[in-house]
């Protein structure tokens, strides 16, 4: 009988042994949690990461389809005549092409297209005219093309990078001198502190500069003929006299 209670005690666990178990599967409960917490806080990551990138490349999408129907013709604001493109102050305004009319309403084929930045609320709103020739009654139509803006810049490329267009030096009633468009344009944004750098080709409109420089030299010509024409006058009546 005693041989039987000795193997009866034999058979089970020691206290020790279920202390030293229960310890051990405390620390790999613990371990597991931990892996299972940073795997779930990379994918949220990723899941943001992937949004963010998703709305910067609509952002990006959207605006090169602007850049690329940038088309040379000025535009009256409120009765006041702006350049093809105007960048003042970190405002972007332009004259586009691209509209489609297939229901036949006598939609332009030309919008007015302006982006702001707005530092408070960190978003980039675009606004569209619905045609280049517009009262101030008119309001655009506004959207938000980009959110969690940190930083942002317009420059333009001349190529040199400047920050106005067109210079100060050119002159707003020349109506060929405002429609010159620059080489292109470059915008840099700064999301979830990623900065990100967009340059955009813009239409050639070098011709126009040609047409402008002919332009004034046929006018200075004209100016010496009909100058020459009056002093060639002036002495015919003198010898007559």
């Amino acid at each position: 009988m005693s041989k039987n209670i000795s193997r009866k005690y034999k058979a089970g666990f020691t206290l020790v042994e279920l202390l030293v178990a229960i310890a051990i599967f405390a620390v790999l409960s613990a371990l597991g949690w931990k892996i299972f917490d940073y795997l779930m806080k990379v994918k949220d990551r990723n899941a943001m990461h992937e949004q963010n990138l998703g709305e910067l490349q609509e952002a990006y999408q959207q605006m090169q389809r602007d850049m690329l129907q940038i088309i040379p013709l000025s535009a009256n604001m409120g009765g006041q005549v702006q350049p093809a493109l105007l960048l003042n102050d970190q405002r972007l305004a332009f004259s586009k092409t691209g509209v489609t009319d297939p229901l036949k309403q006598g939609l332009s084929p030309y919008e007015r297209i302006e982006y702001r930045y707005d530092a408070q609320e960190k978003k980039l709103y675009r606004l569209k005219y619905p045609n280049l020739n517009v009262t101030n009654l008119t309001q655009p139509q506004s959207s938000v093309v980009l959110k969690n803006i940190e930083q942002y810049q317009v420059s333009i490329l001349t190529p040199e990078e400047i920050d106005q267009w067109p210079d100060a030096s050119v002159d707003l009633n020349n109506k060929n001198a405002i429609q010159l468009l620059p080489k292109g344009v470059r915008i840099r944004v700064k999301v979830q502190d990623i900065e990100y750098e967009w340059i955009f080709s813009l239409l050639d409109t070098e011709l126009l500069k040609i047409l402008n420089l002919q332009g004034a030299s046929d006018t200075s010509s004209s100016e010496a003929s009909a100058a020459k024409s009056n002093n060639d006058n002036t002495q015919q009546n003198n010898s007559e006299n």
